[in-house]
């Protein structure tokens, strides 16, 4: 008999930035409505803790999560429920933020019980990208135009 898979054993997408600005900075960025809404949405909703609302409009439509970890100033995690094959595939997107000085490297990684298609890389690295240039000061353009 085949064993089960792992609840979400398939890495969907996985990307990596390195940010100018101390950790506590960078997870403002990620928890806060207003921040949020600067660069990466449209009517962000943010609830900043483990079973709140982590969604917003961008280009591609609304995006709904709920949190289900979240420990300041280092990981964040929700829960963000995908339509496949006339059904929904609960994923599950996690940014881990690591100090380095002055710097914060941040890990977003992106994890299914299966596979769903889609260039789930090309959707993360620009998120990140987005949220450098925020965060450095260098751009205010939504990820989500």
């Amino acid at each position: 008999m085949a064993k089960p898979s792992a609840p979400h054993a398939v890495v969907l997408g996985d990307a990596r930035v390195t940010i100018n600005a101390i950790a506590a900075r960078v997870f403002e960025a990620l928890t806060d409505s207003d921040r949020l809404g600067t660069w990466w949405g449209k009517d962000v909703r943010m609830d900043a803790q483990v079973g709140g609302l982590y969604e917003a409009t961008l280009a591609v439509g609304r995006v709904e999560g709920t949190i289900t970890a979240i420990d300041g100033p280092e990981k964040l995690t929700f829960a963000w429920p995908l339509q496949h094959e006339g059904g929904t595939v609960v994923t599950s997107v996690a940014y881990t933020l690591t100090p380095r000085g002055a710097q914060t490297g941040v890990h977003v990684i992106h994890h299914a019980p299966r596979s769903v298609p889609g260039d789930w890389n090309g959707l993360w690295r620009p998120v990140l990208e987005a949220l450098k240039a925020f965060v450095e000061g260098s751009g205010t353009q939504p990820f989500s135009d």
